[in-house]
């Protein structure tokens, strides 16, 4: 690889678990066998779009992980086809209220330039 992809690659996975704005995140299978708690980012805003493009108010939640991470760990991130799959994967993080939130990741986003994985989340009760 290049020097320059390398650094970034170490920069970014540096920014998203201990660069200042990282949470502790649980997360487990959706049978709950494996489970990882390790640091990322964590994001949840009322300010969403609806299909036409217009803002709305409406729950947005997401998490930023370093896939090197969960790999590390032995955790389960990609399927048999060598596809990033998190899908229905448990996550619980604390927001700002520091009150432990639990939800399913709903969609999945790899940046296999960097390394990282963006996962959309919707609710989940226990």
């Amino acid at each position: 690889m290049g020097r320059i992809l390398d650094l970034a690659r170490k920069d970014s996975r540096r920014y998203v678990t201990r660069g200042g704005f990282e949470v502790n995140i649980s997360i487990s299978t959706p049978d709950g066998f494996t489970s990882l708690d390790l640091t990322g980012w964590a994001t949840k805003h009322f300010i969403n779009f609806d299909s036409d493009g217009l803002p709305i108010n409406s729950k947005n939640v997401h998490i930023n992980l370093s896939e090197s991470d969960l790999i590390d760990n032995s955790y389960p991130v990609r399927n048999a086809r060598g596809e990033v799959n998190l899908l229905n994967h448990l996550v619980i993080y604390k927001d700002s209220t520091g009150v432990s939130r639990n939800f399913a990741i709903k969609e999945n986003f790899p940046d296999e330039t960097l390394g990282l994985i963006v996962c959309i989340l919707t609710d989940y009760t226990v």
